[in-house]
């Protein structure tokens, strides 16, 4: 049995060699498993792990999305400037009402205090116009207006300080003799006259007679003048007053325009709209990625455990399998 076979080996030496041969088989077949089995496991847990790194920035995402949904719900995130612009123009609105209506009151005050200055100056020149032309009648002598005790001289001496104005007033267009000769006639200060002296001297009453027609057309003028001065002063208050309340009624109609939009805040609530919905549809894709992923990373972990188990099996086989040869 041990003889050699004639032009070859003997059977045992082929069984030998077939032994061998079926063993080194074995042997890299269990090797080129080892090596499918380390890399099916080398990619399991990287893959295990980049599903687990992955997945915890997506879980931060996702938490900072709800926080930031629900800070934009509760008002305390502002995605424009649109409350900032609208509060600046009601501020601006509200501060030209202000310096507006100041203006009106100062521009009334003005108007009120001339308007008193040009009535009292009119009443002041209607009672010596009056008074004047009582004194400047041809039956009556200018002179005996102070004798007579007129009720105009009466009321303007009771009156000082509207004389005082009509003086003042008169003073400015008269010459230096004619307004002291119009304070005599309106304080009573006229010297008593020496009629034996006038009737003798007819020229000197005509004198008289003649500054008080030019006095009288000088005071007519002023009071015209003053007439058409409070006229004017009315009429242009009148107007100003039409401005005011249009130009105040229109920043009103702004400011009340400015504080529905504040109230509406429809420009941040449209962004605001359209940034919720991205961040809802974000956190969607999120939870979806995170759950997928989750399940991926349990079936791949099972798969791994099933596969260890299956080559450790495996192994030990081809192992008994190597050691039986």
């Amino acid at each position: 049995s041990g003889s050699v076979v004639a032009g070859g080996l003997s059977p045992v030496t082929r069984v030998v060699e077939l032994l061998q041969n079926l063993g080194k088989t074995i042997e890299e077949e269990v090797k080129a498993e080892e090596n499918l089995f380390e890399n099916f496991e080398c990619w399991a847990k990287s893959v295990v792990s980049q599903k687990t790194a992955s997945n915890a920035d997506a879980s931060s995402r996702k938490e900072s999305l709800e926080t930031y949904v629900k800070d934009l719900d509760a008002g305390r995130i502002e995605l424009t400037t649109e409350r900032v612009d609208l509060e600046k123009e009601i501020a601006g609105l509200k501060g030209d009402i202000e310096q507006a209506e100041a203006l009106r009151a100062k521009e009334k005050e003005d108007f009120e205090a001339a308007k008193e200055e040009m009535t009292q100056a009119i009443t002041a020149l209607e009672k010596a116009i009056d008074v004047m032309s009582t004194g400047a009648k041809p039956a009556q002598s200018l002179l005996r207006v102070r004798t007579t005790g007129t009720g105009g001289v009466s009321s303007l001496q009771a009156d000082a300080q509207s004389v005082e104005l009509m003086l003042d007033i008169a003073s400015r267009s008269l010459s230096k003799g004619d307004a002291l000769f119009l304070r005599r006639v309106l304080t009573g200060e006229v010297p008593t006259p020496d009629w034996k002296k006038m009737n003798r001297k007819a020229t000197f009453k005509e004198k008289y007679t003649a500054r008080s027609g030019n006095i009288q057309k000088t005071l007519k003028s002023l009071l015209e003048t003053f007439q058409e001065s409070l006229a004017e002063a009315e009429a242009k208050e009148t107007k100003a007053v039409g401005l005011h309340e249009k130009l105040v009624g229109s920043k009103n109609e702004l400011k009340s325009k400015a504080e529905g939009a504040l109230s509406a805040m429809e420009v941040e609530g449209a962004a605001r709209g359209l940034s919720r919905s991205e961040a809802a549809s974000e956190i969607e894709g999120l939870t979806t990625q995170i759950t997928d992923d989750e399940q991926y990373i349990t079936d791949t972990k099972a798969t791994l455990e099933t596969k260890t188990s299956e080559w450790k099996d495996r192994k030990q086989i081809r192992t008994d399998e190597i050691a039986a040869i």
